[in-house]
Order: C-alpha cells, then structure tokens, then sequence
C-alpha cells in the first residue's frame, strides 16, 4: 500500500486573522468561516496559531473582556508545521508529541493547507490509535524517538524571543524559542563561560 502523503488529505483552504485583531473578531471569523481554528499572521507572515480552545480556556474562563484582548495575546506561538510532502504517519507522530489536534502545512515558507485530527482519523481510522500506544512505549521502540527528532527540526516558525526577528526555523534553547542565528550566539556564548569556568578551576 502507497504511504498516504499530508498533501492528498490537507484542508487547502486556510482562514487566516491579523495579530492584532480583537478575540471577538476572531470569534466572529471563526462561526462565519465554520472553522475551529485560524492562522495567526504578522505582515503577512504566520507567527501562531488560534483555536477554540484557546478561546475558552483563555478568556471565557477568566470572565475576560474579549473585545479588549487581542489574537496575539492568547495565540499559540510558534507555529508547529508539517510538509505537503510528509507522510500522514509523521503528521500524526507529530501532533500527538505535541499534544495538537491540528497543524498548518508549510511550503517554502507559505502555508498552503492545514491538517487536522479528523483528517487523518478518515485517511486511516486505525493510526492514531497504534501511535499513541507505541509512543507509550519508551523501551525497546528506538525508531519513535528518531523520527520524532527527525521532524521536529525545523518544525517551528515564530518570532525569535532573542532578536525578534521572524523565522521559519525556531529551536528551543533554555526555555526561548531561538532563530538559526541566535541560537549559534548563544551556544557560543555558553561554550567560552564553560571554557572561563574549567580555566578558573585549574587556577
């Protein structure tokens, strides 16, 4: 049987909303579009994600004022994606590693669908049920973790919490979300306190 890619099932249509839009407003784009979710995008470009939930949990439930609040403020940033061209098996892999019952699509930097839960749960009823128990599975199933890691690089697009610049290609380091540059600076950085700590020592 031919392996299921994420773009024979993705959703092409993406319903998108500004940043700065009020949650209001995103709920209202929400129940007009009959979608559960919206990419959140910054000039153009995706920084997060929105979804009912975020909604609920947020803001209902802190008796908020959603008319004062914005996206970007309740928005699930940065953004985890997948490829058009990757198997529905690592979507799935993915989304439960991640905990998300959704996730855009990504095509040389533009979004060009979305997949979601129920996508995948038509495409192949039995996956996700046989994922989730072999990622239970922590001893004696080496190839999970490999192909977690696998697509987990490059998986994030967002803002750099360093220089706040936009990137396709977020890495977590020590609790920040880091683009390509940062991220070396950083590493650097550490590598020459290490190397003036063991100096210290000998001294």
């Amino acid at each position: 049987m031919d392996e299921i890619l994420v773009k024979d099932i993705m959703t092409e249509t993406v319903v998108s909303v500004e940043s700065g839009v009020s949650i209001r407003e995103a709920a209202e784009k929400m129940t007009s579009e009959r979608v559960g979710s919206l990419i959140v995008t910054s000039s153009n470009r995706p920084v997060g994600i929105l979804t009912e939930s975020d909604i609920i949990k947020k803001v209902v439930s802190f008796g908020e004022n959603p008319e004062k609040m914005t996206v970007g403020q309740i928005m699930s940033a940065p953004i985890i994606f997948v490829s058009p061209l990757q198997n529905v098996t690592d979507a799935a892999s993915l989304m439960i590693s991640n905990r998300t019952r959704r996730l855009p699509v990504v095509e040389n930097g533009k979004i060009v669908g979305i997949i979601t839960h129920t996508d995948i749960v038509r495409a192949s009823p039995a996956m996700i049920h046989l994922l989730e128990e072999r990622l239970k599975m922590r001893s004696g199933a080496e190839e999970i973790p490999r192909r977690e890691a696998r697509i987990r690089v490059g998986d994030m697009a967002g803002i750099c919490d360093d220089c706040g610049n936009y990137s396709m290609n977020l890495t977590s380091f020590h609790n920040d979300f880091l683009c390509e540059n940062c991220l070396k600076e950083h590493k650097a950085s550490n590598q020459k306190r290490d190397g003036f700590r063991d100096w210290s020592r000998m001294s």
